[in-house]
């Protein structure tokens, strides 16, 4: 790399690292995605806890022969945190919930069972009714036939099958938990790609608005008085790279710490898919990533007037971002199918889709030097295709030009 990349290199690391935003968002940053994460999660359960604490529903009983179903109601639903209660009047119950004194009312009468509410969506409360009042039904028509309901539940139990994780060295295999063995199969290598997917859009539309302001501002004029089109282009995506890195080391040894505090707090076992060689691998994509599609950047930007043709010009790059997250949960769910293959070693959307397929843990070794080997000859390619356009692209200025355009200035 010669000294003038490096000076341009330097002049964009610093311009980035200085700023009050990148300090902020580089120590706030995973709080904040924490923040995201956690707090709605929160709130929604404090949420159903005030409803389970508050929740008030009366039931109309039209006649005395139902009366012990409508206690047992009252008494399974003592054990949710509701208060039921019953009642004769059913104008009053009508009046009490139009005013909100009470989330709805149930109607018993000979032939059927209704429950009136302002809120006939909230799920949890119609199946919890639901499943309650199915009980008991249930109970009375077994118990009529001379069965009771623990005796053919008892015949009629599922079985559960356990499932076990294997491996080469080892047949026997490890119980797995069920419930967080498939969240976190799903979770963590859709956070893994999400990361990859927002830095990579963001430190690639960087290198974009960056050529395009100097562009229109004409400070490229005086930059390309003393470096050439290509060290100023390999500059800027290396420049703002390094504070790409910088930002997502820092992140990465955050998280590390936040999960070695964890287990020694707390004895949490990190799960297989937070392996140390997952870290690795998430950073060995975000920076082939990045720099295939910050060349790209760099080319459209050059090609660019403002910002608005910009946009224009980036959506078919950004495109090619978002159509990995949307077939993520796919290529999770079987990372060996055709779809996954063909996806995870097209240039354009291997970075994500790769990184998803490693984190599940079951691809043929030998795919990944191949990924990675075959990435970095594209990523090799696309820089030279780039640095065409840019070389054209830069010096050229009054005009919006087509992407028809912008391929004849490769030939």
């Amino acid at each position: 790399m010669k000294n003038k990349t490096l000076v341009v290199l330097k002049h964009e690391f610093n311009k980035i690292v200085k700023t009050k935003t990148f300090i902020i968002m580089t120590i706030l940053g995973p709080f904040l995605l924490a923040a995201i994460m956690i707090v709605p999660m929160y709130f929604s359960m404090k949420s159903v806890e005030g409803k389970a604490e508050s929740l008030k529903i009366g039931i109309y009983l039209a006649d005395s022969s139902q009366e012990v179903l409508a206690e047992v109601i009252v008494e399974e639903s003592t054990a949710l945190g509701w208060e039921l209660f019953i009642s004769k009047d059913r104008e009053s119950l009508y009046t009490q919930a139009i005013k909100k004194e009470i989330a709805g009312y149930l109607t018993i009468e000979e032939d059927a069972i209704k429950y009136f509410t302002l809120k006939p969506g909230d799920f949890t409360v119609n199946a919890s009714l639901q499943s309650i009042i199915s009980d008991y039904l249930i109970d009375e028509r077994l118990s009529a036939r001379g069965l009771s309901y623990e005796e053919v539940k008892a015949l009629t139990q599922a079985y559960s099958l356990p499932v076990f994780k294997i491996s080469e060295d080892n047949e026997t295999g490890v119980e797995s938990d069920e419930g967080m063995e498939f969240a976190l199969a799903i979770i963590i290598p859709m956070i893994f790609s999400l990361m990859i997917y927002m830095s990579v859009l963001l430190y690639g539309q960087m290198i974009g608005r960056s050529v395009v302001t100097e562009k229109s501002s004409k400070v490229v004029d005086v930059l390309l008085s003393s470096v050439k089109p290509n060290q100023l282009m390999m500059g800027k995506i290396f420049g703002v790279g390094l504070a790409g890195m910088l930002q997502y080391s820092i992140w990465i040894f955050m998280a590390l710490v936040a999960l070695f505090v964890t287990k020694l707090v707390f004895g949490f076992a990190i799960p297989a898919q937070i392996a140390m060689s997952n870290f690795v691998y998430l950073g060995i994509y975000f920076v082939l990533g990045y720099l295939l599609y910050g060349s790209l950047f760099a080319a459209v930007g050059s090609a660019s007037e403002d910002e608005q043709h910009l946009g224009q010009l980036s959506l078919p790059l950004i495109l090619f971002l978002v159509v990995p997250i949307m077939l993520i949960s796919a290529v999770i769910e079987n990372p060996n199918s055709t779809l996954s293959l063909v996806f995870g070693f097209f240039p354009l959307t291997a970075p994500l889709v790769m990184l998803s397929r490693i984190t599940t843990g079951e691809i043929p070794l030998w795919q990944i030097p191949l990924s990675i080997g075959s990435l970095a000859l594209c990523i090799w390619f696309f820089i030279r295709l780039s640095a065409k356009i840019f070389k054209t692209g830069i010096l050229m200025s009054g005009k919006n030009f087509k992407l028809r355009e912008i391929v004849k200035w490769l030939r």
